[in-house]
């Protein structure tokens, strides 16, 4: 931590070069430390060739360009000798661009049958009310592959020929003719067959795979050191990209200006996939917690935030008038709103997260009991919303995503504190998804989150996150603009995948949109 006093919310010295942090969280499963990592950023940046001009030389041999070159270094921050930053050069808007890994598979240890069956049968033994429209035909399809799989077993060990002689009313009868010889075969085979194939299913895809969801999203006691785990340390990468992460508030003299930050950061975007998504959300959750008044007040009396108060009239006024909210004007105003926490002295650097087949979709049974639990907790600011929660504040007479101390001027426009899960008006939310269809087609794990996490109020509901969907593109009335590929779960950034034979662009539409939302050229 730097020892100086100064209000500025960057450490660089003046005149170097900006800098930008992409963090990639990984989804579900047995991944490879980098794999991740090393895909997306042959995607965002290395085939992408409208960050460097084409006619500047090659900076590995000074030929023709044809990629973005990268480096791959070691880095300290990561605190693991797997995981490496993968830096680039400078692009045309000044800004160099580094990427992290936040790796966490390897703290998903010792996941059992038993985490998994608990997490199952949650599933399974919940009113068809209770059930996403969206996965109902998947959670029927799974009840009826559990009573399959259950009726065979059984078959398999009930003598089948001694019943039928007895409901023949030849229960006295020897079982031994040809017939009776070959159903004594076929249930005991038959139950070892299925007995295999279900074993070796939960084994290699349900608990390498599901296993991780089960641990992560249930918090039951064998869960719990899991989960805190990879909070911990997914907020130590952050907090240390921050340079807050050696900065020990008890130390601080109350009323005392803030640190400069010790940071190289200007920016930095957190992308995540899959059950990385659930991750993501709650180290952004953890991490704006411990920092939110990390801000500093000297003149209070006499600073403005009008960026955030121009974002806190937006949402007044949606209010008033029970209608929706601009999402081009609201996403605008929260990047301005960010960059003049910054001003402030914040050490919040996230400008963007963004989520990839997020099962955030069905976060009414995955993070709550049900639709009434998770706007409870919602209300409650205990699951962060976009835009986040708002509370009355008896001097400005209007609800707020942030808050005084002492007196200041009523108008809501001087300077306040955004309250501990207020960074969604800080940091834009952007879901790729792709919808979909007949359960194997498209990607039945993710889907669109706005309607999970917005603003919910007796009289409007606003929506701050961006949805967009994917493989394929859709039109008017959410009809898909070609074939819907099998299984794109893990797909997003996949060069290759094609949508029919009017995805014929140089770049896949999936791709645009992924480079589009993570916008390296935005300073």
């Amino acid at each position: 931590m730097a020892t100086d006093n100064s209000t500025e919310s960057s450490g660089k010295a003046s005149g170097e070069k900006k800098k930008q942090a992409v963090v990639v969280i990984h989804g579900m499963g047995e991944q490879v430390p980098m794999d991740t990592l090393r895909g997306f950023v042959d995607t965002t940046w290395v085939t992408d060739d409208s960050l460097i001009p084409r006619s500047r030389p090659d900076s590995n041999n000074g030929q023709q360009r044809v990629e973005n070159p990268v480096w791959s270094k070691p880095d300290r921050r990561n605190r693991s000798f797997e995981l490496r930053r993968i830096t680039t050069e400078e692009a045309k808007n000044g800004v160099h661009t580094d990427f992290y890994e936040f790796y966490w598979a390897h703290l998903m240890h010792g996941t059992t049958w038993e985490h998994l069956k608990a997490w199952l049968t949650d599933l399974l033994w919940r009113t068809p009310k209770r059930v996403p429209k969206d996965v109902y035909n998947a959670w029927v399809a799974l009840w009826i592959a559990t009573i399959i799989i259950a009726l065979v077993l059984l078959f398999s060990a009930l003598p089948i020929s001694d019943l039928r002689q007895c409901l023949a009313g030849e229960c006295d009868a020897a079982a031994c003719d040809a017939s009776a010889l070959c159903w004594n075969w076929v249930g005991p085979v038959l139950g070892a067959v299925v007995s295999i194939a279900a074993g070796t299913f939960i084994n290699v895809y349900l608990l390498k795979y599901f296993g991780d969801v089960a641990r992560y999203v249930k918090a039951t006691p064998l869960n719990v050191a899991r989960r805190q785990e990879i909070r911990e340390k997914g907020v130590e990468l952050l907090e240390t990209l921050m340079g807050v992460r050696d900065f020990d508030p008890a130390k601080h003299k109350k009323g005392a200006p803030y640190p400069k930050w010790n940071t190289e950061y200007d920016r930095i975007i957190v992308v995540s996939h899959s059950l990385g998504t659930v991750i993501a959300y709650d180290i952004l959750k953890a991490s704006f917690a411990r920092i939110n008044r990390y801000m500093n007040k000297g003149g209070q009396t006499r600073r403005k935030q009008p960026h955030r108060h121009e974002l806190e009239k937006l949402l007044q006024h949606a209010i008033d008038t029970s209608g929706t909210l601009d999402l081009d004007e609201y996403r605008q105003l929260q990047n301005l709103a960010w960059k003049e926490l910054k001003s402030d002295g914040s050490p919040w650097l996230v400008s963007d997260f963004i989520t990839l087949g997020s099962p955030l979709t069905h976060a009414e049974f995955l993070l709550a009991h049900d639709e009434e639990d998770l706007r409870a907790q919602q209300e409650r600011r205990i699951l962060p919303t976009c835009p986040p929660a708002l509370e009355w504040d008896s001097r400005t007479k209007r609800q707020h995503c942030s808050y005084q101390q002492g007196s200041n001027s009523a108008n809501g426009e001087y300077f306040r504190y955004p309250h501990h899960a207020a960074h969604f008006a800080f940091t834009r939310w952007t879901n790729i998804y792709s919808k979909s269809q007949n359960i194997f087609w498209g990607d039945i794990i993710s889907g669109p989150v706005s309607g999970h996490f917005d603003l919910s109020t007796p009289v409007a509901r606003l929506q701050g996150i961006m949805d967009i969907a994917v493989l394929p593109k859709r039109g008017q009335e959410n009809k898909p603009k070609g074939t819907v590929p099998f299984f794109t779960h893990t797909k997003y950034w996949d060069m290759n995948v094609r949508t029919g034979p009017n995805d014929n662009w140089a770049v896949p539409y999936h791709i645009h949109k992924l480079r589009e939302a993570i916008n390296l050229l935005d300073k």
